[in-house]
């Protein structure tokens, strides 16, 4: 009789445990195991979570690391990482911070669900309709947390309290029968009846409940200030932040010194193209093009047909560059219209493993009028090809690796896979994607966007900038207005997870130049390394690549 491999076991059994307590992630990724159920924010429920991490780091303490097969060792160095950050931020209490949320909090729940459940089976139908009846005990949950957050004088700013119940307003205005909840059940009216009817009977009741208690309750006692800066333990809560996005432990002025850096450099880049298209600087060059009326994209249906391009280019021209490609290119859809204004420009929602739901580029046509048009490419490369689409939809493919690497490394931290979307954008250029040099200036102002976040996210929540002085920031790096409010909104919600974007590229440049040294060296082979190896701690990167 075989023994059982230790290691596996736990991989396995820490699997099951962490999707049983992110039921949400189990339908991202196809498994459908706990698709009627919703998290548990409540006492007892991250009780539960540290008693499986703090059980998890026992069990590994006790295994023999030198005896773990090759492939499992990333995986392990993924859970290893997993708890150790968790139980940090439940130490920590990020929680209470993310109670009004616009960008992750519990006013988004519904949207997020809607945009991954299918209910195109009797059997799915029913998970569906258990896991719209669970929305009043886990919206209960969640005012509690408000409410423990109030008591210890840990509340989220006012300008984020304010968009959150403006979100909730917009869902419930719109009525069970438009409700966003419908999208599982288009085209099946016996299903949407009873969809419907948990909208009416369950959730829009808990969402009002909710909206009421932040508007009521929340909003008063919300401070005007924008970031943690004043809250107890705010240097030791920001601290955790960085460490659970980036997953390495940074100082803020350090993260904040390298941004002043990055954009410096990032600028003379830009005056360099600017001088080339005949203007003395940048702002001078997209001021008068924008004035032509050269920059605009007048509608939805413009904005779709020029990414549509952009995703078709890309799709075309990735095979000289990677030696592995996505089995499908992904699927381009508007932001809907609901929580439109709240949504950043762009994001990307990968694939189930299973091809039953593919890639998709999600593309924000709120006030798209004035959103500069050179900015466009740069963003599809970013989220779609070769960006994310590639990175997560290789990683699905990879039919012998466990799930918890495939889908559980971003709970290891976001710089991985974020730092390959912003790389993601400069390998575009080699790729000869950028129609002109318009849409590089736009590259150079996305990623002077990115170097200036790490100048605001350590100036709101470690040095106590005002909002007004981060949007003037987000503005001098290329940013409309529009969408530099919305940006600094998503920084204060979300404490340091703007920092994972350049961090990372910078681990990834890095550790290109150390593998392009060698005598023989591919880019296609690096790529298809870097991506082969998966979204791991930014610690198990180096290693890898001899970069650390």
């Amino acid at each position: 009789m075989n023994t059982p491999d230790p290691a596996l076991a736990l991989i396995d059994r820490f699997w099951d445990d962490l999707l049983r307590l992110q039921p949400l992630r189990g339908t991202y990724v196809g498994d459908h195991r706990h698709d009627g159920a919703l998290p548990d924010p409540s006492p007892s429920g991250r009780a539960d979570v540290e008693s499986v991490y703090t059980s998890a780091q026992r069990e590994l303490a006790s295994i023999d690391r030198s005896g773990v097969t090759p492939s499992a060792q990333p995986t392990l160095e993924i859970l290893e990482a997993i708890c150790e950050q968790g139980l940090r931020s439940i130490r920590a209490r990020l929680d209470l911070w993310e109670v009004a949320s616009h960008m992750e909090g519990p006013a988004t729940t519904l949207a997020e669900v809607a945009s991954i459940q299918q209910a195109d089976t009797p059997e799915a139908l029913e998970r569906y309709e258990a896991r719209l009846h669970a929305f009043p005990a886990y919206l209960r949950a969640w005012e509690e947390v408000g409410r423990e957050g109030i008591a210890a004088g840990v509340v989220a700013p006012r300008v984020v309290v304010e968009r959150s119940v403006a979100m909730l307003d917009r869902t419930l205005r719109i009525g069970p029968a438009d409700s966003p909840a419908m999208a599982p059940v288009n085209g099946n009216p016996g299903a949407r009846e009873r969809v419907e009817r948990a909208i009416r009977e369950a959730v829009d009741p808990a969402h009002a409940r909710f909206r009421d208690f932040l508007r009521e309750t929340y909003l008063p006692a919300a401070p005007d200030t924008s970031g943690l800066v004043g809250s107890p333990d705010a240097q030791d809560r920001y601290a955790t932040a960085i460490a659970e996005w980036t997953s390495l432990d940074l100082a803020p002025d350090e993260v904040h010194a390298l941004g002043v850096d990055r954009l410096r450099s990032i600028d003379a880049e830009r005056a360099r193209i600017a001088t080339g298209l005949g203007y003395p600087d940048a702002v001078a060059a997209v001021a008068d093009r924008t004035a032509r009326g050269e920059n605009v994209v007048t509608s939805e249906a413009e904005l779709l047909a020029l990414v549509e391009d952009q995703v078709a280019r890309s799709w075309e021209a990735a095979p000289s560059f990677f030696g592995r490609v996505p089995a499908a290119n992904c699927q381009v859809r508007p932001v809907e219209a609901f929580r439109a204004a709240e949504t950043p420009f762009a994001f990307y929602n990968p694939p189930t493993e299973d091809g039953s739901r593919p890639g998709i580029y999600y593309v924000n046509a709120f006030e798209v009028e004035h959103r500069p048009k050179h900015h466009l490419a740069g963003v599809t490369f970013h989220e779609a090809n070769p960006g994310h689409h590639f990175q997560i939809a290789l990683e699905m493919q990879m039919p012998d690796r466990h799930p918890l690497r495939k889908f559980g490394g971003d709970l290891a931290g976001g710089a991985f896979a974020e730092g390959w979307g912003l790389y993601a954008e400069r390998l575009a250029d080699e790729m000869g994607l950028y129609a002109d040099e318009w849409e590089r200036l736009g590259l150079l102002e996305n990623q002077a966007h990115r170097a200036a976040r790490l100048v605001v996210d350590t100036g709101l929540h470690h040095f106590g900038w005002t909002r007004e002085r981060a949007i003037a920031q987000m503005i001098a790096s290329g940013l409309h207005e529009t969408d530099a409010a919305i940006e600094v909104d998503r920084y204060i919600a979300m404490p340091a997870q703007a920092l994972c974007y350049m961090i990372g590229m910078i681990e990834i440049e890095r550790a290109r130049e150390i593998a392009m040294s060698s005598p023989g060296a591919s880019l296609q082979a690096f790529h298809d390394e870097v991506l082969a190896l998966g979204q791991v701690p930014l610690p198990a990167f180096r290693r890898a690549f001899g970069s650390g």
